[in-house]
C-alpha cells in the first residue's frame, strides 16, 4: 500500500579519514638547548629561594637572640621563686618559729629541693632553738608579785567606796 510513508534513506556520511600522524622531531642540539634553559630557570629559582631564607633568616636572628636570652632570665628567676617558695613552706610547715624571725631563718636555710631544705630547716632549727618562750619579767619577792588591778577607776574600788559610803 502506498499509504505508508517511506523515509528516504540518507545516504551514509562518510567516515572522516584518520589524517596519518607524523611524529615530529627535533634536533639534538634544539632539545638540548632547551633543556639547559630549563636548568638555568630552575637554579635562579633555587638561587632567589636560598637568598629570601638567608634574608629572613638575618632579619630575625637578633630578635630570635633577644627573645631567648628574655627566656632564660624568666627560667632563672622562676627557679629562684620557686626554690625560695620551697624554703619558706618548709619554715612555715615546722612551726616552731616567731613569725618576726621567719625571713631571718629564710636566709639562714639552704637547699635546690624540697628534701635539702627540709634537712636544712631542721638544722637551723636545732641551732635556733626554734620558738623563744615568752620573756616573763623578773619579779622581786620581796616587793610581792605585783597587782594587776588598776589603781585608778577599778571597778573593785569603786564597789568599796560603794559599801563604805565615801564619794
Amino acid at each position: 500500500m502506498p499509504d505508508a510513508p517511506t523515509t528516504p534513506e540518507t545516504p551514509a556520511t562518510p567516515a572522516p579519514e584518520a589524517a596519518p600522524t607524523q611524529q615530529e622531531t627535533f634536533s639534538r642540539d634544539y632539545v638540548e638547548s632547551l633543556r639547559q634553559e630549563n636548568a638555568n630557570h630552575r637554579l635562579k629559582a633555587k638561587t632567589a629561594g636560598d637568598e629570601a631564607r638567608a634574608e629572613v633568616i638575618k632579619e630575625y636572628e637578633g630578635k630570635l637572640a633577644a627573645k631567648d636570652t628574655a627566656f632564660t632570665e624568666l627560667q632563672s628567676t622562676h627557679a629562684e621563686t620557686s626554690t625560695e617558695l620551697l624554703r619558706l613552706k618548709a619554715i612555715l610547715a615546722e612551726d616552731d618559729f616567731a613569725k618576726e624571725d621567719v625571713l631571718k631563718v629564710l636566709d639562714l636555710v639552704s637547699g635546690s629541693d624540697e628534701e635539702t631544705i627540709s634537712e636544712s630547716v631542721k638544722r637551723v632549727k636545732a641551732i635556733y632553738g626554734g620558738k623563744s618562750p615568752a620573756k616573763d619579767r623578773p619579779v622581786d619577792p620581796s616587793q610581792g608579785q605585783g597587782s594587776h588591778l588598776p589603781l585608778n577607776g577599778s571597778p573593785l574600788l569603786d564597789m568599796l567606796k560603794g559599801a563604805v559610803g565615801a564619794r
